[in-house]
């Protein structure tokens, strides 16, 4: 199994810390972001990992270089398009076969600033191999998801999803909860969605077409820690408590 890993952001919301540093390279703990994530996907047996970058990119080339926790790391600069869509597009011909020459095989995608329980990685995987669909999806409750995705569900399928609604407006708790595995039905989906009101190619959007393709999307609760790492309040909450990741 590959993984994508988005690292491009520029994690506006945590400058000045983020002007000089990337999001995936901040200590929490006196360990790296991306550290943590690596050595989880590491720990399920991943062997190939596609770093997106953009935002000094170069700080993470010249961290990890040709291979890290065992596996072997490669990297794509997102292009001029914004948006978590735009970034796995960009990485769309490094997957597998690729969707354009005929493969479909599956790929586990990250954001590069969610912190989970790397168990999830396992389960999803598990998960996947059970009952094998177009996108799995991991979920986690929410009082207001609206930081997030709101996902509506039925059973185990997502029927709806909505990026970043108003607060105290969303039709569902769940929440996207960054980790995934996906087949390439997802970058034809992506290329057809279009940009959004932000003018970004948002993954959200990606997922709802796919939805509206009838393709089968599915989802998982999460288990055990997870967090986001996008606001200067959540960083100073994960330097304090013990996650033990």
């Amino acid at each position: 199994m590959n993984a994508i890993v988005v690292a491009a952001g520029r994690g506006t919301r945590l400058r000045p810390l983020t002007d000089r540093i990337p999001k995936a390279l901040i200590l929490i703990q006196g360990v790296r972001l991306m550290n943590y994530i690596l050595r989880g996907l590491s720990g399920v047996g991943v062997t190939d990992v596609v770093l997106v970058i953009r935002h000094l990119g170069d700080m993470i080339r010249e961290t990890y270089g040709d291979s890290a926790f065992g596996m072997d790391i490669r990297y794509i600069e997102q292009g001029k398009e914004s948006g978590t869509g735009a970034a796995l597009l960009a990485a769309e011909g490094t997957v597998a076969l690729g969707a354009r020459s005929g493969g479909n095989e599956p790929f586990m995608l990250l954001w590069g600033d969610i912190l989970a329980d790397p168990m999830n990685y396992r389960r999803i995987l598990a998960k996947y191999a059970d009952h094998p669909c177009d996108l799995l999806s991991t979920l986690n409750w929410m009082d207001d998801p609206s930081t997030g995705a709101s996902v509506e569900t039925d059973g185990d399928r997502i029927i709806r999803i909505e990026e970043k609604p108003s607060p105290g407006r969303s039709r569902s708790n769940w929440n996207q909860a960054g980790i995934f595995v996906c087949r390439n039905a997802v970058f034809e989906a992506l290329r057809q969605c279009g940009l959004s009101l932000r003018g970004e190619i948002e993954f959200t959007a990606g997922v709802q077409k796919l939805i509206e393709m009838g393709k089968d999307v599915r989802w998982m609760p999460l288990e055990g820690f997870w967090s986001d790492v996008g606001t200067p309040e959540a960083l100073e909450r994960l330097q304090t408590i013990d996650f033990r990741l």
